[in-house]
């Protein structure tokens, strides 16, 4: 199996970047899926769901049963359920996908893999590193997935920019900046990211994309972590951040809801640089610019919201029985909560 690529578009994408949903010249049966917390990013996910082959919207699970019915006929999911545990028995699905807070993960992932159903699980998709490690644990013990849902590396611009690093196309990795920022509005968002009570702040919401193009480049891990953050009172609504890697090599990374900024990603390398944009949580636009000669620019456009990509992704990898996802595995979870925990208890 390869990677979908939907034929609307017209980008040149290279064949190992095409997400192929056939295995052997035959389809693949569907994967059910459920959908748990039916809200923004829920909404976003159905969308790229009707982008891919192969998901089967099986149900989803909501507190409140008008929006579950509401969600489930606006997506064309089979049923809604405001008992979680009870839609595992009678809907059977393959994997949920976890959109609820994110104080709520821990609970709902632990009662899916202790029935042996696969889970894609929003970010952050634990509290901190010993949740992680105990969710890794379930999934080990119950020979089923788990994928902490870092939905960018799926995309083909990253998948792209990780080849090109591996070719060593800019040489070695020397420094990596990587920004997303934007202005909350009041009106118009989950307010409950900014909450202490549901374990939210802005290094856990956006932070993670700016931390995860940074262990893309440096995928060891930094050797020393110095940051500044302003809060509400409750948590982080800005940080930035440097990761240093010995050598002088580091990431300088900033993300916040207070303030409008770029959300970009530039990676500098010894031969040449790379970027990734226009937004860095989902690129359709990525460019070699190197140090001596003529840059190399391309576009991957896609339809909807991206969120195709991910869900084939999964889908391939239990097509091929992993555990865990090869884009964005579970020592990566583990590495970056860990940079997190790390913060907040600098930060008090």
């Amino acid at each position: 199996a390869g990677v979908l690529y939907n034929e609307r578009n017209s980008g040149q994408f290279d064949s190992r970047l095409k997400y192929v949903w056939q295995q052997e010249g035959q389809l693949m049966k569907t994967t059910k899926w459920a959908v748990v917390g039916p809200g923004f990013i829920a909404g976003r996910f159905a969308q790229g769901m009707l982008e891919a082959p192969g998901a089967e919207r099986t149900a989803v699970v909501s507190r409140s049963e008008e929006n579950g019915r509401a969600y489930a006929e606006k997506y064309g999911f089979a049923s809604s359920y405001t008992d979680f545990e009870k839609m595992l028995r009678e809907s059977k699905p393959d994997v949920v996908y976890i959109a609820t807070p994110n104080d709520t993960h821990m609970d709902y992932v632990s009662a899916a893999l202790n029935a042996g159903v696969a889970v894609l699980c929003e970010k952050p998709m634990a509290d901190n590193a010993a949740q992680t490690e105990e969710m890794i644990r379930l999934a080990e013990k119950n020979h089923t997935f788990l994928m902490e849902a870092m939905w960018t590396r799926c995309f083909p611009a990253v998948r792209q920019a990780r080849q090109w690093l591996q070719e060593g196309k800019i040489g070695q990795v020397l420094t990596v900046h990587s920004f997303h920022s934007f202005l909350a509005d009041p009106k118009d968002w989950q307010l409950w990211k900014a909450s202490l009570a549901h374990t939210g702040g802005a290094v856990r919401d956006v932070g993670v994309y700016a931390l995860g193009m940074a262990f893309l480049a440096f995928p060891q891990g930094p050797e020393k972590i110095m940051s500044c953050c302003r809060t509400n009172g409750e948590v982080d609504i800005h940080a930035d951040m440097l990761l240093q890697y010995g050598d002088g090599k580091a990431a300088f990374l900033s993300a916040g809801f207070d303030m409008e900024g770029n959300a970009t990603t530039t990676i500098f390398g010894e031969k040449g640089r790379i970027t990734l944009g226009p937004n860095l949580c989902c690129p359709s636009q990525l460019q070699f610019i190197p140090n001596q000669g003529e840059p190399e620019s391309v576009e991957l456009p896609y339809p909807a919201t991206g969120m195709q990509f991910e869900v084939l992704r999964v889908q391939e990898c239990l097509a091929q029985g992993l555990l865990e996802c090869p884009d964005f595995t579970w020592e990566e979870s583990l590495k970056i909560c860990g940079v997190i925990d790390q913060l907040r208890r600098e930060w008090g």
